[in-house]
């Protein structure tokens, strides 16, 4: 496909203009694969660290409605999810055991 892009350009084959004009080709689809990597990266990571300070607030709610009996103690069917470290669960709409 390079090669008949280049060609396209006017390079000759077996020239120095067509291997630089291949190598150009190649370069620049390195480069746009990397940024594109680097923007999945920092996207997922964005994400990652929205979803976990979801979380730290759903802890911290449930902790401050401890002792609360108008909010369910916390479950797996709640929205929010299991503190691995403690192994109590956490949610929006519910108190801490």
């Amino acid at each position: 496909m390079d090669g008949n892009q280049c060609y396209a350009f006017g390079f000759e084959p077996r020239t120095d203009a067509f291997a630089q004009c291949m190598m150009d080709l190649h370069q620049q689809r390195a480069l746009t694969q990397a940024n594109r990597n680097l923007y999945w990266q920092s996207h997922f990571a964005e994400q990652t660290r929205r979803r976990e300070a979801q979380q730290d607030l759903y802890k911290q709610m449930s902790l401050q409605r401890s002792g609360d009996t108008r909010f369910p103690v916390c479950g797996a069917a709640s929205d929010g999810g299991m503190d691995r470290r403690t192994m109590t669960w956490f949610g929006p709409n519910c108190r801490a055991r």
